[in-house]
């Protein structure tokens, strides 16, 4: 879909969602450092997987320090793999750490509002879309964009970047027009 405009909200900290993922890797790396001690025949199995976590671990905080933002999802997928080829082979925690290799990259999407002539679609997790019928007044005024729905909900969040007063302007007047038209 082409958007008249595309408005990028300021980013939220993604801390939890890094902590579960942290919390996941050092849940497998003691599943399976576990197994490895009950089971020593096997270690050619267990200790690749658990250096890799790690590896991909050191390698994700690295990213994050470097750039302020860093995906798990890797080391995370790679326990799948760990529990799916380990000889106490367990699908459901295969199956749990892949959804959470899944959901980390969706959670992390960045946050933007697509306003084209026919609707609005926030780039979220699950993905929403609203028709401008729904809607009563959208504003973007000192670096925030609110949208007042009919049924008395409001959204508003920060914008990211500097709205120059101009853009501002064109911006209002179009949802201005756009509710008029479709009301």
């Amino acid at each position: 879909m082409t958007y008249d405009f595309l408005i990028n909200i300021k980013k939220p900290s993604y801390s939890f969602a890094d902590q579960i993922s942290q919390l996941l890797y050092v849940f497998a790396i003691v599943a399976f450092s576990f197994f490895y001690y009950q089971n020593h025949t096997a270690g050619f199995v267990y200790l690749p997987v658990i250096i890799t976590i790690i590896i991909s671990w050191v390698f994700s905080l690295l990213k994050r320090k470097k750039t302020g933002k860093a995906y798990f999802r890797f080391g995370l997928m790679i326990a799948v793999i760990g529990w799916l080829v380990v000889p106490q082979r367990n699908i459901f925690m295969a199956i749990l750490y892949a959804i959470a290799a899944i959901l980390e990259k969706q959670v992390k999407f960045t946050g933007q509002i697509g306003f084209s002539e026919s609707a609005i679609s926030f780039n979220s997790f699950p993905k929403r879309t609203i028709q401008w019928a729904e809607v009563s007044n959208i504003v973007i005024k000192d670096g925030l964009i609110t949208i007042d729905k009919k049924n008395n909900k409001i959204y508003q969040k920060e914008i990211e970047g500097y709205v120059t007063k101009d853009v501002e302007d064109e911006f209002n007047e179009f949802c201005r027009q756009q509710i008029q038209l479709n009301y």
